[in-house]
Parts: structure tokens; sequence; C-alpha cells
């Protein structure tokens, strides 16, 4: 089994309204219906991002840190799952404006599945493999949650909103 990521928009009041409830968080995150434009399914591959954005694996207080910073979490079972963190609108903020200052094409460029295992990224060894079949689609992969990661941080950014983080 996999670890999957969200990031889904929250206003101030949809944050307090969640409280500490995982239930809650879910409900709030998968409801049917909602636009696209207010989550962002990273797949596995949100380590990946996170170190195109950050260039390390590991917790960071850089602005674009979002993905793989160390949050509170809410919610964990006993097992330690299940849990969500919430992103403050003035770290969104901060994201939106570094993320704005990287294009596209730089992110592609931090592409490297060998420097991922190297240091012991997340699914590193399926990205290396992925990537020694077909190189082109696994970026495709990598990248294709960073259009929806830009309109839901400019959008947060633009409203003074923040993020629910769900890893399951």
């Amino acid at each position: 089994m996999s670890m999957v990521m969200y990031l889904r928009r929250a206003s101030e009041a949809d944050i307090s309204r969640i409280g500490e409830s995982s239930a809650a968080a879910e409900r709030f995150a998968f409801v049917e219906g909602e636009q696209d434009n207010d989550l962002v399914d990273f797949d596995v591959a949100w380590g990946a991002v996170h170190f195109m954005l950050c260039g390390d694996t590991n917790d960071s207080d850089h602005p674009l840190g979002i993905i793989a910073c160390r949050l509170p979490e809410f919610g964990l079972d006993a097992n330690g799952f299940g849990g969500f963190s919430v992103v403050s609108p003035a770290a969104m903020k901060r994201f939106a404006n570094a993320l704005a200052a990287i294009s596209d094409d730089e992110l592609a460029r931090r592409y490297d599945p060998a420097a991922w295992l190297a240091n012991d990224l997340y699914r590193g060894d399926m990205f290396v493999e992925q990537d020694e079949e077909n190189s082109a689609e696994t970026q495709v992969y990598v990248m294709q949650s960073v259009p929806a990661l830009r309109r839901l941080a400019s959008n947060c950014a633009a409203n003074g909103e923040g993020a629910i983080r769900l890893l399951r």
C-alpha cells in the first residue's frame, strides 16, 4: 500500500470547523462536485514534487516546503495513519509567491530519479525503475500535479486561505 497526498484549499472558517477530526477533514477534502481548482492530488509523487521544489527529501523551513514540512498532525489512528495537517494562510501565501518565481521548465530540469533514490526519497526506487523504462512518461506523471498546485496556491494567496494536507 502506498501513501498518497492531497492538498485541499481551506478558509480559516473551514479549518476551524474541521477542528482535530480526521473524519471531518476527509469529508471536507473529498466533497463530490467540488471544483478541481480546490484539490491537488499528488498520488505517490508528492515526495518527488517536494524534492524538485526544495532540493531535498527532508522537512524544510523553505517557503516551498509545505508538501513535506513537519506540521502538527490531527486525527491519527492508533497506527499513526489517517491524519491531516493544516497549512496556514501565511504559509500558503509564502508558498504561492515562491512557486510563482519558478517556471515549469525549471522544475522539469530538477527531475532526477537517481538523486531521489540516493537521498532516500519515498518511492524513489519506483521512479528509477519507471524512468529506466520510459523517462518521458515518468516525468509527465511527476509533473502532472504542478498546474493544479499553482492554481491552488494562487487562489489561496489571493483569498487569504490555507489548506488541509492529507496523507492517506
